[in-house]
């Protein structure tokens, strides 16, 4: 009986794995993020820790503390990245690419040059055709220590 269970379990793992699978290169990355007109900010992680979800600060002790997110963000075929801010009309424009070199998607500012790109990565498996992850790391919160920052957007 105990095995039956077991295999049970583990057929309905796959079968929800198989129903919303991860990007496996950065090409199937950049079809998934393309075919949601709209991602909305689902959490954000700092340092590993819940700073942000459900569209309210979580309280968090120690470490750097933001107000202010993205509520939504489109990524468009020309590569912008177009991030829209709660209390502001006019949007955030970024731009981003695959870094074939790296094989992810990079998220960076519109100016940026090439040999100085830094901004927002995202893994292809972080990716799924309805939810998303990007993160960065930097000593400009904190500094000198670096902090990480993790964001998560779901399929509005």
């Amino acid at each position: 009986m105990k095995l039956f269970q077991n295999c049970l379990l583990l057929t309905f793992i796959l079968l929800v794995g198989a129903c919303n699978p991860v990007a496996d290169s950065p090409e199937t990355a950049r079809e998934y993020l393309l075919s949601v007109p709209d991602w909305r900010i689902e959490a954000v992680y700092i340092n590993d820790a819940l700073s942000y979800k459900d569209c309210k600060q979580v309280p968090n002790f120690g470490g750097p503390v933001f107000s202010r997110y993205m509520k939504s963000v489109q990524f468009k075929e020309d590569g912008s990245f177009v991030g829209k801010y709660e209390d502001k009309d006019e949007p955030n424009v970024l731009h981003w690419e695959i870094d074939p070199k790296n094989e992810v998607i990079l998220v960076t500012a519109a100016d940026s040059t090439q040999d100085k790109r830094s901004g927002w990565t995202i893994a292809p498996r972080s990716v799924r055709e309805d939810s998303f992850e990007m993160t960065t790391e930097s000593a400009a919160f904190d500094y000198p220590r670096v902090t990480k920052i993790r964001l998560t957007f779901e399929r509005k």
